[in-house]
């Protein structure tokens, strides 16, 4: 398997710039969460990959409010949803199989510390 990342930046005449980050993970990619602690520290997930790095991270601890909790859960289900047709498309022999990844691995923590 063979991953790469790529980031582009389109800027119109008049518009806001937008810049798009695109990880295609590889068993090189990481994916790892960082949470939050009695020191002030933010909670934080990091999702890495031919040096690509993108941060996902709640504000302030102090600043945590329902809509930050509404975003948190639709990443969950959309990262539930990812898994699932990964699975699927492993299981089918549609995708390729192979051997456990770091991002299995990752996957495998995540999970051991959500029991």
């Amino acid at each position: 398997m063979s991953g790469y990342s790529y980031t582009t930046i389109s800027i119109d005449t008049g518009q806001q710039p937008k810049i798009g980050v695109s990880i295609h993970p590889d068993e090189h990619a990481e994916v790892t969460y960082y949470p939050a602690r009695n020191d002030g520290s933010r909670a934080f997930i990091r999702l890495a990959q031919a040096g690509a790095n993108v941060h996902i991270c709640i504000p302030d601890q102090a600043q945590v409010t329902g809509t930050h909790v509404a975003f948190a859960r639709k990443l969950f289900h959309a990262a539930a949803a990812f898994l699932a047709d990964c699975e699927r498309l492993n299981t089918t022999g549609t995708g390729t199989a192979g051997a456990t990844s770091k991002a299995d691995q990752a996957g495998e923590q995540l999970d051991q510390g959500a029991a």
